[in-house]
């Protein structure tokens, strides 16, 4: 009797193992957004015993995009995915994402046009393609200003609202402290990549692309509005900022530089790489000729590919990780945004903000953030733009070559698509 009990319990094991869906996400989130990520999956798990998320790490970005790009062309693809909004819109056009409309609207298992809506406007439009949801976001974030406060007080100044205002912060708070003829603090730190020309054009009113009336995609990079942030960037580097092409959190915790323009999501490496050296607080970018600040970040795509349970136990977990106290976790532990509007009425979140007041300040941006391109080719366009920056930078070219050899390649770059 003994035996048999061993071996029913044995069979009903197996079963209920058997009978659990399993959900392969693949992501990028490594280090302690990683760690934080997989905490949402194991609850996630605890919660649902008949589904198994298991969240594989691919690598960095580059990496996830490159896997997904040859998983679409020979299989092998996951369930869901990271991806940013471009690489959506080239995997769309292999007919392989799931449309998420059904879902979304499903009367048992969707999302009210409350709960829809609670999604901050500008993610729920970078998440759609004309009527069709192809994503929900998931790692969002917005670029903000970051202080050394020890720094401003040292210099007599308050945290720059403007651009004039952080020229004029960046040349008074550059220090040679040991008059050696060696600058051992910047004013300000600025990459020389794609993404830093982006934050600035943005706010000064221009763009790289815009879509016309008809359609189509005109390029608009080589304007008065890149003119000028070109030139503002040269007449900061080397004199008044640091350039470089990587991440500035090392540089900032380390007192090069007192000032530099980043996401959100570098709050946990810039208060790591500070501690016990400086303080830091961050603030809304300096205002320009608009306040349009850049979105970063990618969202969550489901793949057709999968089996239609499959795909039911995907969308459950979607649901969760954009639900008000998942998302309001992640943003406290990442420094993400929550995508909800409800996750800022969560005791975590009020309990986050009640000990640091600064965590509103990217909530204030979120009216003015602007998205890239929902377009396939954004990723050779970017590539194309980061060279130009580089070249102009770096003197290979002046800005009137730069800008006019981006357009040519840029308009080269659509025409291949057709568009």
């Amino acid at each position: 009797m003994r035996r048999f009990l061993v071996v029913l319990l044995t069979v009903l094991l197996v079963t209920l193992m058997m009978a659990k869906v399993k959900v392969t996400f693949w992501h990028a989130m490594g280090g302690g957004h990683g760690q934080t990520l997989q905490e949402i999956v194991n609850f996630f798990n605890q919660q649902h015993p008949d589904i198994e998320v298991e969240a594989v790490y691919i690598g960095n970005y580059a990496a996830l995009q490159q896997k997904l790009l040859a998983a679409a062309q020979a299989g092998g693809l996951p369930t869901i995915s990271q991806a940013y909004s471009n690489w959506t819109a080239k995997l769309i056009y292999s007919g392989i994402v799931e449309v998420l409309n059904s879902y979304v609207n499903d009367p048992k298992i969707g999302l009210s046009k409350a709960e829809w809506e609670d999604i901050w406007e500008p993610m729920r439009l970078n998440c759609t393609w004309d009527d069709k949801i192809y994503a929900v976001p998931f790692n969002k974030s917005i670029y903000v200003l970051y202080v050394n406060t020890d720094a401003l007080a040292l210099a007599g100044l308050k945290i720059p609202e403007t651009i004039g205002e952080l020229k004029r912060a960046a040349i008074l708070m550059t220090e040679d402290f040991n008059n050696d003829g060696t600058i051992d603090q910047y004013g300000f730190g600025f990459r020389s990549t794609v993404d830093h020309f982006q934050v600035f054009l943005a706010l000064n009113g221009g763009s790289i692309l815009e879509k016309g009336s008809d359609g189509k995609w005109k390029v608009t990079i080589n304007s008065p509005e890149s003119r000028e942030v070109l030139q503002f960037l040269l007449d900061l580097k080397d004199k008044y900022a640091l350039v470089q092409g990587g991440y500035l959190d090392g540089p900032f915790g380390e007192g090069k530089i007192a000032m530099f323009i980043e996401t959100v999501a570098s709050k946990p490496y810039v208060d790591a790489a500070s501690k016990g050296k400086h303080g830091w607080t961050w603030a809304p970018v300096p205002v320009w000729k608009t306040r349009n600040v850049q979105f970063a970040g990618t969202d969550v795509i489901m793949f057709s590919t999968a089996k239609p349970e499959e795909k039911k136990a995907a969308w459950e977990f979607m649901k969760f990780l954009i639900s008000p106290e998942i998302t309001a976790y992640w943003a406290v532990k990442t420094g993400y945004l929550p995508v909800r509007k409800s996750a800022t009425e969560t005791a975590i979140w009020k309990k986050y903000v009640a000990e640091d007041p600064a965590a509103e300040v990217p909530l204030i941006q979120l009216p003015y953030g602007v998205f890239d391109p929902q377009i396939g080719v954004w990723a050779e366009i970017r590539t194309i733009v980061g060279t130009m920056v580089s070249d102009v930078l770096f003197g290979k070219k002046t800005i009137d070559e730069g800008l006019a050899w981006a357009e040519a390649e840029i308009k080269r770059e659509l025409a291949k698509e057709g568009m």
